[in-house]
């Protein structure tokens, strides 16, 4: 049997690995990057985030397909998948889930060490166009015939414009719908910004509003770019800004001492006349010319940062279009994994767990009874 994986990136090695074992198949692996893993080697700041011991459904978007998922396989699923791969992990206090080693290629060399003669890869390959006759596809111009074809090509996400390319357009001649993917866990843009608070890092509890309404928010670390702001806490506020269907109107507040909610700051003033002891030193000076609360420093969202300096991207395939088993309702023997389809979740090893999910689920359709 041939099976042609489209896409080297987490979900397709990841299922590659799992379906090697199995002597029966030959696995084709088109890659358009002349190298594999672009993404995992990038994940968690080079140290590879490779998932969360935390993951529940209210972690994404499209929250009821990730329950029933979780049903089926869970994160000690996937560290049992990965231990068996000879990997050995370290869990941070958040239950963010790394190699031993805080190294991403070292993920990358275990998903890619002893696979067997069966898999076969091809770089710098781009997949424009796949035909199906019968029961085989075929994929170019190649006279391969594939039993089952995997898309697993990722999104936009990271990518800069001019080698940015339409993520599996061909599916829409077979009318397989999408969302317009839209750049998630990435920096906010902000409106009338003080450029000079540029460079600037606090803690800070952030808070997405639209309107009066309270959307989502979170403690962590921020920091002050050019023209917005930027941080994982600020990443997970744009998960959620994402999701709304109607985005205007929006705006972030920093409470910029949240460790001590009991804190007196007008207290602090009549007593020293200065904020100096208390926050950053460009948030000083951005007072001591335009007075705010640091308790609710607050500035409107005038959008977000483009694709490439997002780590996922919201939007994608609808879930509606596949089944249990991540296989096209419109398509037969045609599935699709991780990034292409409409789920993101939020910052700290929740993408990269749906990728390895979403292959592990498909991987099951492949064993054999000898190999199971």
């Amino acid at each position: 049997m041939n099976i042609a994986i489209v896409g080297a990136g987490a979900a397709g090695l990841f299922l590659a690995k799992l379906i090697a074992k199995n002597k029966d198949l030959q696995i084709y692996i088109f890659e358009k990057n002349s190298k594999p893993g672009f993404k995992i080697k990038a994940s968690g700041g080079g140290k590879a985030n490779i998932f969360n011991t935390h993951i529940s459904g209210e972690c994404y978007n499209n929250s009821a397909f990730i329950a029933d998922l979780l049903c089926r396989v869970t994160p000690q699923t996937i560290a049992r998948e990965f231990e068996n791969m000879g990997l050995r992990m370290s869990t941070d206090e958040e239950g963010r889930v790394y190699p031993a080693t805080f190294f991403s290629q070292t993920v990358l060399d275990v998903l890619l060490e002893n696979l067997h003669q069966n898999v076969h890869f091809e770089y710098d390959y781009f997949v424009s166009k796949f035909v199906k006759t019968n029961n085989y596809f075929k994929i170019n111009n190649l006279e391969i015939k594939f039993d089952k074809l995997i898309w697993a090509t990722g999104s936009p996400a990271g990518v800069i414009a001019k080698n940015r390319i339409d993520i599996g357009d061909c599916l829409t001649d077979f009318k397989i719908q999408k969302n317009e993917f839209q750049p998630s866990l990435v920096g906010f843009k902000l409106l009338k910004y003080p450029k000079s608070l540029s460079g600037c890092r606090c803690k800070a509890r952030c808070s997405l509003f639209q309107k009066q309404q309270l959307i989502y928010s979170e403690t962590g670390e921020i920091t002050f770019k050019d023209d917005g702001v930027s941080g994982i806490v600020i990443l997970n506020l744009s998960a959620y800004y994402n999701r709304l269907k109607d985005k205007g109107n929006c705006s972030i507040h920093f409470d910029l001492i949240p460790d001590d909610p009991d804190y007196d700051e007008r207290r602090h003033w009549q007593q020293f006349n200065s904020f100096k002891g208390l926050i950053h030193p460009k948030l000083v000076q951005y007072y001591e010319r335009n007075p705010f609360s640091i308790r609710n420093l607050k500035f409107d969202i005038k959008g977000v940062y483009d694709f490439e300096f997002a780590q996922v991207c919201h939007g994608g395939i609808k879930v509606e279009e596949i089944d249990k088993n991540f296989e096209l309702k419109k398509l037969k023997n045609v599935y699709v994994l991780g990034e292409m389809l409409d789920i993101d979740g939020l910052c700290g090893g929740y993408n990269l767990f749906f990728a390895w999910a979403s292959a592990w689920i498909v991987a099951q359709q492949f064993y054999s009874p000898k190999t199971r």
